[in-house]
């Protein structure tokens, strides 16, 4: 599978509706995505917990309201040719989502204040609104919100993303059972064959990301991985499927 990070964010403003709909374009299996919620308890698309490297703003996402996000450019940061690009909302997101596309919604809950409450009480129910439990994975470097997550819906798809200084001692198998994943996600540069063949042994999906030319895909083909997370999908679904 090859899935977009943050949308085509090589070639786009990541985690816009832009860079989005050039991954729908380039003919990907999977959108990766990153939420946070709002003040006032919204689902955003956006990586960091400041506005400010992404937007013309500044401030945490959590002290902001929708509305208040819904004021900032997301784009000309990149390319002035994208000025006017707003931050998304997850439902935005999924609204644009062809049938059969695969969604990874990766939570980001390092700073907020409020990240035990709500947040996965909000996503579970959004995903089920939308009919979308069969095609979302959820991922997070937070594995006690992935836990909590599990608590509430078992049939939820969950992916623990790898963190070495926590996670160096214990297998692909040993996480993913501690947090109920059904994935198991690294870096290109963290993947060892070790991981894939404990995974595969165990049902466990295997996904790596920062793939991004030729030399990388070959890279982590040779370990058998199941997905390849890229910033340029235009150019990864050519290489992986010729």
């Amino acid at each position: 599978m090859v899935v977009a990070h943050r949308g085509s964010s090589g070639t786009a403003p990541e985690n816009t509706m832009a860079a989005f709909k050039l991954a729908i374009d380039a003919g990907v299996d999977m959108i990766e995505l990153d939420v946070r919620m709002t003040k006032d308890f919204h689902l955003v698309v956006i990586h960091d917990r400041d506005v400010r490297r992404t937007t013309n703003g500044t401030g945490f996402v959590w002290d902001m309201t929708l509305q208040d996000l819904r004021f900032l450019d997301a784009g000309s940061w990149f390319s002035p040719r994208f000025r006017g690009e707003r931050i998304p909302t997850l439902r935005e997101v999924i609204a644009i989502l062809p049938d059969g596309l695969g969604l990874n919604v990766e939570v980001k809950t390092d700073g907020d204040p409020r990240k035990e409450h709500a947040l996965e009480e909000s996503l579970v129910l959004l995903v089920r609104e939308q009919g979308m439990t069969q095609r979302v994975l959820v991922s997070s470097f937070d594995h006690r919100h992935l836990r909590r997550l599990h608590q509430l819906d078992t049939d939820l798809h969950l992916g623990a993303l790898y963190f070495p200084l926590r996670d160096l001692a214990k297998t692909p198998s040993t996480i993913a059972r501690r947090v109920g994943a059904r994935a198991f996600i690294c870096s290109r540069t963290q993947i060892r064959k070790r991981f894939v063949d404990d995974a595969h042994r165990h049902g466990i999906f295997v996904g790596v990301y920062g793939v991004n030319s030729l030399e990388h895909v070959t890279q982590v083909r040779r370990y058998g991985v199941d997905a390849v997370v890229t910033d340029y999908p235009e150019k990864i679904v050519q290489v992986v499927r010729h």
